[in-house]
């Protein structure tokens, strides 16, 4: 899953608390070009179990997200859902 965020900062901030909350690895990586928006061109890349632990590590660090989105395939292409 990825989760938008408004900055590079904001994103590296809810990967490291959402590591600590969850006890298991997020990263912050480029956004798709799919989802970007004209917004922050980083994300965090996460599993989705963990979405209530990163949810609630927002919260905690107060970072906004912008939108949280699962990837999956169709017809051999990515596909994004919105899952906020």
């Amino acid at each position: 899953m990825y989760i938008i965020t408004g900055s590079v900062t904001s994103a590296s901030r809810l990967a490291r608390e959402a590591e600590r909350v969850s006890g298991y690895p997020a990263y912050v990586v480029h956004t798709p070009s799919a989802l970007r928006h004209g917004g922050c061109s980083y994300s965090v890349r996460c599993s989705e179990s963990f979405l209530p632990s990163v949810k609630k590590a927002a919260l905690e660090t107060g970072v906004t997200i912008k939108g949280i989105y699962s990837e999956g395939s169709e017809n051999g292409e990515r596909v994004y859902r919105d899952i906020s």
